[in-house]
């Protein structure tokens, strides 16, 4: 197996995180979140649409709109719903939304901010 191979095998078999949104659901079944880690693209995509004075509610709605997607990996959001998440959905549920993704795949972010050597043996096994 070639090393790419393995990479993009290794990504593919990382548990998912699912998101259960019972207010964004239909009728009886809550809406299905679908997050893997952060892909290189995911994190491009991030610094495209974030602007350098964004606010943690600005961060938060645009995590969702990266990382949101359904169980086939299709994007549930895409930048155009930016300003209705802001501006027209629930605080608390977009809140507790973004942070299940930031607490199961951006961890404490100052921490890993351009320090290659916080990443523990735990982790990389």
């Amino acid at each position: 197996m070639s090393i790419i191979n393995q990479v993009t095998k290794h990504y593919a078999s990382q548990e998912r995180l699912i998101i259960h949104v019972p207010e964004w659901g239909d009728g009886e079944n809550p809406l299905e979140i679908h997050v893997l880690p952060m892909t290189m693209a995911e994190v491009n995509m991030m610094q495209k649409i974030a602007s350098k004075k964004a606010s943690n509610i600005e961060q938060a709605a645009n995590i969702i709109i990266v990382k949101a997607k359904d169980k086939d990996g299709k994007r549930l959001f895409s930048i155009t719903d930016r300003d209705a998440l802001l501006q027209e959905a629930d605080y608390k549920v977009v809140s507790r939304i973004a942070e299940k993704i930031e607490a199961r795949f951006f961890g404490d972010m100052e921490t890993h901010k351009g320090n290659s050597e916080a990443t523990t043996s735990a982790e990389t096994s």
